[in-house]
């Protein structure tokens, strides 16, 4: 179902560039500004062309193929999301599916509530996979570690602070 690497090598490896270009004080992840760049200089001939809100009736975001004649792909989020962190978590699961499901489903995806649940099929996997990518890009076990000591307990205060962050 996924084309190369998996959900969680994929948030590794791009963990590790913005670690080396911006250090550890990184955070929030602009996912916007990663998904843009990152597949220009990746993926020259089929990068992330466009990133925006729309009203999306039934999901939450989507990752659509260019029209013919223009090259790319765009992620979409529904316009109807108020949370700045549920949007950036939207927008980091629909580059998950730019990176690992775009070449297997060459039309794109449309991701919404009712697709989660449906883990037995294949679409709830990727939709899993996608989900996977998200939370280790914006909530890399580098940095996990750093904000929660080794031998604390780690309550869901420290855990609200992580996702904050």
């Amino acid at each position: 179902m996924t084309a190369g690497l998996s959900p969680l090598r994929w948030a590794n490896d791009l963990t590790h560039v913005l670690n080396a270009a911006m250090g550890q004080n990184r955070f929030p992840v602009n996912v916007r500004e990663l998904a843009l760049e990152y597949s220009r200089q990746r993926f020259p001939e089929d990068p992330v062309a466009v990133i925006r809100s729309d009203a999306l009736p039934g999901f939450d975001g989507a990752l659509f193929k260019a029209p013919p004649g223009k090259k790319g792909w765009g992620i979409f989020y529904n316009h109807a999301m108020t949370s700045a962190g549920r949007v950036n978590f939207t927008l980091a699961h629909e580059f998950g599916h730019y990176l690992l499901h775009r070449v297997v489903y060459p039309q794109g995806i449309r991701c919404g509530d009712q697709d989660v649940v449906r883990w037995d099929s294949e679409y709830g996997q990727i939709e899993h996979q996608a989900n996977l990518f998200s939370a280790g890009l914006l909530m890399p076990l580098d940095d996990f570690r750093r904000q929660i000591a080794p031998r604390s307990k780690a309550d869901l205060d420290m855990l609200s602070g992580c996702a904050d962050r």
